[in-house]
């Protein structure tokens, strides 16, 4: 099935009513809707058909989805430009790799760091005779926004344990505001960086150690930091003792880093269990994804649907509109996982692709961009569909506030669909102004509620949903070359070879005193 066969359905498709495809029946409704591991994903309000919805899945099996599926899931070279397995399953005991060298390293690394844990939080460990009461993590992309996001997600499900805050910037202010009001001598600062010489996080990490030495003494600020990392020897030479150097192996991508070593602040502020248990969400979606049928299994309906959106309908983006306070930085997790993978025009065999790649990814906090670029979703020239993520238990909640954030969700769901036309003859003046078109998709995502199991469930759908569309794309999820050239570029700005740069750049940073004139 070609992207012209899918184009062709998009456009029969194109002047539908979305309300009347919403209104279809039983047996459109019931292939556009799944539940697994604690997750309820809705599609009823896209623009599909059932005959729209098998070229999806028949596009799918001729690009051999259900066999690179497998071949990912038993740890096959899916990242053909780096030549690596993507293993970071191994880190939720999916079966596919038991008995692997990875599962060793992983069950070994797993013990480590659980026991750390627990030894910070009991308050074994106590490298200046204080019980550390503040993790601060260390980290940038991957290593910081899983999590950050996490961290804020299960929050209410913290155990009693350090406090969490997060550096990533390079700017002094960030580690300022991490250390705040803390003890220098309760603080425990980790280091995740696979290389351990990623500009920023190095740099960030020796600005802490600095800071503590000047409170606790040079020669005991080492011993307050811990790393995840796949060079022991280069945290070795910043400081840090080799037993608190926990592998960070270059199989595991940084976006996809939250279940490994990456975790350790979790581990340590949410606790062992909590951990465990959001590992276990993600090892049920894993499940779910590699037994469940094509067209009943959730990560390849939730790709086909953004593949559609993409390629099929072309919009250039969707927006990510998460109804709980605690996933608010849900969308900027989403908007790396997937726009660091999919962001690509050349395929798997270095050819320019012959699709755009993924969507732009962007939203926030429900109850909040509602009062914001919603506006622009109802009334703008461009149409974006919208995943809204919320709670089920919110609808039948006792607390009102509960019950009206989830009533606020569907109400935005509907009014996308319907839009809203005002009547010329009762307001001749302010008709068109009020007047929305309606017929902008969206898709509905309800957790049956916001726990450690759901959380994992969440964002290993997401993890499977980007590989199901890569390979629609034809394009490798796993590199991110991207980033590269920017890094260079900087290092060369910082040792003063600039011969190579344009007028524009040398004349800013000339005017602005980084390179002398």
């Amino acid at each position: 099935m070609s992207d012209t066969a899918l184009n062709a359905h998009a456009d029969r498709l194109a002047g539908s009513s979305l309300r009347d495809l919403a209104e279809a029946g039983e047996i459109r409704s019931q292939a556009l809707t799944l539940s697994a591991a604690g997750l309820e994903f809705d599609a009823t309000k896209q623009r599909l058909d059932p005959d729209a919805l098998a070229a999806l899945f028949e596009c799918a099996r001729a690009r051999g989805l259900e066999g690179k599926r497998d071949m990912l899931l038993s740890g096959g070279i899916v990242n053909a430009t780096e030549g690596r397995p993507a293993l970071h399953m191994a880190y939720r005991q999916c079966g596919h790799l038991e008995g692997s060298d990875a599962a060793a390293l992983v069950t070994r690394t797993q013990a480590e760091t659980r026991a750390f844990a627990e030894r910070v939080r009991s308050g074994d460990f106590a490298p200046s005779g204080v019980t550390i009461e503040r993790v601060v993590n260390i980290g940038i992309g991957g290593s910081d926004l899983g999590p950050r996001l996490v961290a804020d997600a299960l929050s209410d499900h913290a155990e009693d344990g350090p406090e969490l805050r997060f550096v990533a910037s390079l700017d002094p202010s960030d580690l300022k505001h991490a250390v705040a009001g803390a003890n220098p001598a309760a603080i425990l600062f980790i280091v995740a960086s696979k290389s351990f010489s990623t500009q920023e996080t190095l740099m960030s990490g020796e600005a802490a150690r600095d800071w503590l030495a000047g409170h606790v003494g040079p020669d005991r600020a080492g011993a307050h930091f811990a790393a995840a990392s796949a060079a022991p020897d280069k945290a070795k030479a910043f400081g840090i003792d080799p037993a608190l150097v926990f592998d960070f192996p270059d199989w595991v991508g940084g976006r996809y880093s939250v279940w490994s070593a990456v975790g350790l602040a979790l581990e340590i502020g949410l606790g062992p269990d909590v951990f465990e248990a959001f590992r276990d969400g993600a090892r049920a979606m894993d499940e779910h994804f590699a037994t469940a049928p094509l067209e009943r299994n959730m990560p390849m309906l939730k790709g086909l649907v953004d593949v559609w959106n993409r390629i099929g309908l072309e919009y250039p983006a969707r927006c990510v509109a998460a109804y709980s306070a605690r996933l608010g930085k849900l969308a900027d997790y989403f908007q790396q996982l997937e726009m660091e993978s999919l962001g690509k025009s050349v395929t798997v065999d270095g050819k320019p692709g012959p699709t755009p790649g993924g969507a732009l990814v962007w939203g926030g906090n429900g109850t909040e961009i509602q009062h914001s670029f919603f506006q622009w979703l109802h009334q703008g020239g461009d149409i974006v569909p919208v995943d809204f993520i919320g709670i089920r238990r919110h609808f039948a909640s006792t607390d009102a506030r509960e019950r009206a954030l989830a009533a606020n969700m569907a109400a935005q769901g509907a009014a996308l669909l319907d839009g809203r036309k005002v009547d010329r003859a009762l307001e001749p003046e302010l008709a068109a102004h009020k007047s929305m078109p309606g017929g902008r998709p969206s898709s509905t995502l309800l957790l049956d509620d916001l726990t450690p199991k759901t959380l994992g469930a969440l964002i290993a759908l997401h993890e499977h949903k980007v590989f199901v569309e890569s390979v629609i794309y034809d394009i490798n999820p796993f590199d991110q070359w991207g980033v590269e050239l920017g890094k260079v570029l900087t290092k060369g700005i910082l040792d003063g070879d600039i011969s190579s740069y344009d007028a524009s750049t040398k004349a800013l940073l000339a005017r602005t005193g980084l390179i002398a004139d």
